[in-house]
């Protein structure tokens, strides 16, 4: 007998999970500084990594004592800078199975798709735009939402995402795939579903070892992901 089809939503980590596109964002974020500030890998002493873009900006601006009122100046240099940079990029990629799932879930109607990402949220357009996948995505949670954890910006996509799909979602039907640890905790912290998928960075048993509700290599088996799912 089929399962009953239930309305889901997922969120979507970007970086190494959707696409990958290196460390064009940090490239980015370096040249804007060094250009408006004449500052050398700014991000190495933001100790840029698993934290929100505005933890990242916030970092930079009281480690370098800016304007903080130059913030919006910042950002705009950098999306401009970004938007190069992935242009010249040869090697950006769509990852295994993902176009095959947003196919298919967007055409779907009791499964929902949402971006759950340390980027700006125009950052996240930006490289979403490089590789044709922004039309998916029009709703979430991002760098910029929250001065915190992205598990904070979580809180906030749910609560973006029903109001624009108009739709509770359930939490046990509320799934995170990500490519890292951070998206296993942050999955745990809002009582989601945690999938997760080794197209990152980090290695395969690292991510195991912090049991994920489930686990995958990449996504190329989408047929099987989906029905696995009820999606």
């Amino acid at each position: 007998m089929k399962s009953k089809r239930v309305n889901s939503l997922i969120f979507w980590d970007l970086d190494g999970t959707l696409m990958h596109c290196g460390y064009d964002g940090t490239k980015a974020l370096n040249d804007t500084f060094q250009k408006l500030y004449g500052l050398e890998d700014a991000c190495l002493k933001a100790r840029v990594g698993h934290s929100m873009d505005s933890v990242t900006l916030n970092r930079i601006f009281e480690r370098y004592q800016l304007d903080k009122n130059e913030l919006e100046k910042v950002k705009e240099e950098y999306i401009h800078i970004l938007r190069r940079i992935l242009i010249q990029d040869q090697n950006k990629k769509i990852l295994p199975g993902i176009k095959e799932i947003l196919e298919y879930t967007n055409s779907s109607d009791n499964i929902f798709n949402a971006l759950l990402t340390n980027n700006l949220r125009r950052g996240a357009e930006t490289k979403l735009e490089s590789v044709g996948l922004n039309h998916y995505f029009s709703v979430g949670g991002f760098g910029d939402d929250v001065l915190g954890e992205k598990w904070d910006a979580a809180v906030i996509g749910v609560r973006a995402a029903e109001s624009y799909y108009s739709i509770k979602f359930e939490k046990e039907n509320i799934n995170i795939i990500g490519d890292s640890v951070y998206d296993i905790e942050c999955a745990k912290k809002i009582n989601a579903v945690s999938i997760s998928v080794a197209t990152g960075f980090t290695a395969r048993d690292t991510l195991i070892a912090e049991k994920p509700d489930y686990f995958y290599d990449d996504l190329s088996a989408w047929k099987s992901i989906i029905q696995k799912h009820n999606w």
